[in-house]
């Protein structure tokens, strides 16, 4: 009906602005901007060797993840010049909008992440990580010209 419609453009509309105020809060390394809009059910996965964080756990997490990043040469914990996220794409899907893009932390990693948000909550994130190091040193031999620094997301898109 058209009541629905306009109700799941409104929730939509709110789950715009939920993503667009979390990936500003990635970007300056806003934790408390960033928890605010978590969902209760939140999960951020995807670093290597780490179980998945909820939202209980992500205050904590924050702090040593910042010190870590911190430690092997990348932005200050206290910086609020932390991720560059780019090639950003965002897509209704139902009630939820989903964004994905390429993101990068200086002298950490980089990769690709996904973002899922619903009712003006963020449920999830996704990423994918290459150590800032091994990326430099991949890219630049001559055995990776012309190659996808991400197969699993290529062979995905191929099937």
């Amino acid at each position: 009906t058209q009541l629905n419609k306009i109700s799941l453009k409104m929730s939509n509309d709110k789950s715009f602005d939920a993503l667009d105020a979390y990936s500003d809060g990635w970007t300056k390394g806003d934790s408390a901007q960033i928890y605010n809009l978590l969902e209760d059910s939140y999960t951020f996965s995807g670093l290597p060797n780490m179980r998945p964080v909820d939202k209980t756990s992500f205050k904590m997490f924050w702090v040593t993840f910042r010190s870590k990043i911190e430690d092997v040469g990348g932005p200050p914990a206290v910086s609020s010049d932390f991720m560059v996220l780019k090639n950003s794409i965002l897509r209704e899907l139902g009630d939820y909008v989903v964004e994905s893009g390429n993101w990068e932390v200086r002298n950490f990693g980089r990769g690709v992440y996904m973002t899922a948000a619903r009712n003006g909550k963020i449920q999830w994130k996704e990423i994918t990580m290459k150590p800032w190091n091994e990326e430099r040193e991949t890219s630049n031999s001559d055995e990776n010209k012309g190659k996808d620094c991400i197969r699993s997301l290529h062979t995905f898109v191929k099937k």
